[in-house]
């Protein structure tokens, strides 16, 4: 399917706009609208039109002088140029035509009439474009051939056409102008010949052989109607006029006729020469370019070479401060390069070890002290197979004799077994697991042994409660006060605890700081897990029996805890007393709790426990041997 062919119509009228460019599109062409000269110089600047219809009277540049600047411009000076304007005077058409259209129609003429001049334009334009590139002649007189008889067509005419400076050629007869047709510029026929209809010499002139087609001009004594005149430009006629029309009229429109054909041209002319020096510099400009590619690729060598230099450079600060060790492999599996971490973990050398397979060097047996022999070793498996391996653990032998646990990543260079061979010293890591495994079984033992406390715990409990609801309650506060004292331990990862902080764990729910109720005193002291537990029990029992009969039962008691280290720190000694509640009594019988704190503590931390019934509250010391110097610090209270 061929391309539209573009037409740009320039008019400041939108409902004389908008009914022409509905009427072209109809027809199959592409349309754009500008209102302005102005808007007509953007949309030349963007893309070529194959045609321009421009009405005479335009706001700011008027229609003549766009023709002017069209015709003014090598890349626009061949595009065809039709002009259309409500003044239909002899003067306005004088003008148009002057300034460079080739083409002036009344805004009254007949659609039909508009289309056939459209078109015979295009085809002028077409016929332009196909032979734009062949080469034009020079300075020349244009050529004219007048057909007819009388006086008109063989002296007024062409003594019109001899003032414009043409060479004319005669002819009384159609068919003695079909013989003279070759090279002409424009033919003007007389519609009463007397041998030849005019309209099929007009249709003879325009396949007359050559470029291009003259222009044909017809004489007619009178206007001719819409239907004549449509056949007539259907055969190829480009423009008609009559024995009444002004000399001035006439030869403005063979100027017209004239300066289109020279235009052309001139502008095959200008193409020809641009192309002819484009070439030369095209030439020069690829001799240049290919001088300043081998510059070029010089430069790039030389640049080249120093990203090689440099990259080695990094390539050997990356292997030479890297911490892993790297080998590279042959493909017999004998190393080629190794770097110094490589040298540090094994002992050796390249230069001791290249002349056999890895293996041999630092794989005689396998972990667990069985032999082994090259070809089973997974390492040289993977590099001859050509497949990457990835953190496989292993041991290897150093110089030494010493055993390296390692993790070892083979990397193929190529199927030809070449690789390159990444190890990872993980002595440390084994280290670490060896101790996680032993911080398990540690871990074992207390969970073993703080189940044992909870189903001592709940056994006693159950002796001391008469109902269910009650050993829950108790049993249920006991097992938090340990969960307390774990939850500390745990936060310090089991490596002590401060003794306020295991006090205050048990205290917390009952303190009321506007009454000072609760007051402790004492140096800063970390205990031992094992302490932590059996001291956050004790303090528990005595928090909750103050609570339910001592002197946290009622708003004017008090709890004043206190220690101190005795014995240069051999020895921790606790008091506990109570003041301000209801009046104390010994118990009757020795419940959990009193046998937590007399005999509890004399098991679990080899110390003593003193507990007095006061009338005015309970008192209890507590005697504690310290196993080891006791860490202090310094602490805000």
């Amino acid at each position: 399917m061929s391309e539209k062919q573009h037409i740009v119509i320039v008019e400041d009228s939108p409902t004389q706009a908008l009914r022409l460019s509905l009427f072209l599109e109809r027809q199959g062409y592409d349309v754009t609208h500008c209102a302005t000269g102005e808007a007509a110089f953007d949309e030349l600047n963007r893309s070529l039109p194959d045609l321009v219809i421009v009405d005479y009277h335009l706001p700011g540049i008027d229609g003549a002088d766009l023709c002017r600047q069209i015709r003014l411009n090598v890349n626009t000076i061949a595009i065809p140029v039709l002009m259309l304007t409500a003044d239909e005077s002899p003067a306005a058409q004088r003008l148009g035509l002057d300034s460079g259209a080739d083409d002036f129609l009344p805004k009254s003429v007949h659609s039909s009439l508009l289309l056939l001049r459209v078109r015979n334009l295009l085809r002028q334009s077409r016929q332009q474009r196909q032979h734009i590139l062949r080469l034009g002649t020079g300075l020349r007189r244009p050529r004219a051939l007048v057909i007819g008889e009388g006086r008109l067509a063989q002296e007024v005419i062409p003594g019109l056409l001899t003032e414009e400076g043409c060479e004319v050629l005669r002819s009384t007869t159609g068919k003695e102008a079909v013989g003279l047709l070759d090279g002409l510029d424009y033919v003007l026929i007389s519609h009463e010949l007397t041998d030849m209809d005019w309209m099929e010499l007009c249709r003879l002139t325009k396949e007359a052989e050559g470029d291009q087609p003259p222009s044909v001009l017809v004489v007619v004594e009178r206007p001719i109607d819409d239907d004549p005149l449509a056949e007539l430009l259907s055969q190829g006629a480009d423009d008609y006029v009559t024995t009444a029309t002004e000399p001035a009229t006439l030869k403005a429109r063979l100027r017209a006729m004239t300066r289109r054909r020279f235009l052309l041209e001139q502008n095959r002319r200008l193409l020809e020469e641009f192309r002819a020096k484009e070439m030369e510099a095209m030439r020069v400009r690829a001799e240049m370019e290919a001088a300043a590619a081998r510059a070029a690729l010089a430069e790039e060598l030389a640049e080249a070479n120093q990203r090689l230099r440099i990259q080695a450079q990094i390539t050997s600060t990356i292997t030479d401060n890297a911490t892993a060790g790297l080998f590279m492999l042959d493909g017999e599996g004998r190393p080629t390069f190794m770097n110094p971490a490589a040298e540090a973990m094994t002992g050796w050398v390249l230069e001791e070890i290249a002349d056999k397979p890895l293996h041999d060097s630092l794989h005689h047996t396998l972990s667990n002290g069985s032999p082994s022999d090259s070809a089973s070793w997974e390492v040289t498996r993977s590099a001859v197979e050509g497949r990457p391996l990835r953190d496989h653990q292993d041991v290897l032998i150093r110089r030494n004799g010493s055993h390296l646990p390692v993790l070892i990543s083979v990397s193929p260079l190529d199927d030809g077994g070449r690789a390159v061979i990444e190890v990872v010293d993980i002595t440390e890591r084994v280290r670490a697991q060896q101790h996680q495994n032993l911080l398990m079984a540690e871990l074992s033992h207390r969970v073993k042994n703080t189940l044992a406390t909870v189903l001592s715990v709940a056994a006693q409990t159950r002796l001391g409660n008469q109902s269910l609801d009650s050993f829950m309650r108790t049993f249920r506060g006991r097992i938090q006060a340990l969960a307390a004292t774990h939850n500390l331990l745990a936060e310090r990862s089991w490596s002590g605890v401060e003794l306020q902080d295991v006090v205050m764990a048990e205290l917390r729910p009952y303190w009321d700081e506007e009454r000072g109720n609760i007051t402790l005193d004492g140096p800063p002291i970390t205990l031992p897990p094992k302490g932590a537990l059996s001291l956050g029990m004790a303090f528990h029992e005595l928090a909750t029996n103050a609570a339910k009969y001592g002197a946290l039962s009622c708003p004017g008691g008090r709890v004043h805890v206190s220690w101190r280290l005795q014995d240069d720190n051999q020895r921790l000694s606790l008091e506990w007393r109570e003041e301000g509640g209801p009046p104390v009594k010994p118990p009757s019988r020795k419940g959990f709790g009193r046998m937590l704190i007399e005999h509890g503590l004399a098991y679990e931390l080899k110390g003593k426990a003193q507990l007095g019934f006061r009338p005015d509250g309970l008192h209890c010391l507590l005697d504690i041997p310290v196993p080891q110097p006791v860490a202090q610090q310094i602490v805000c209270p």
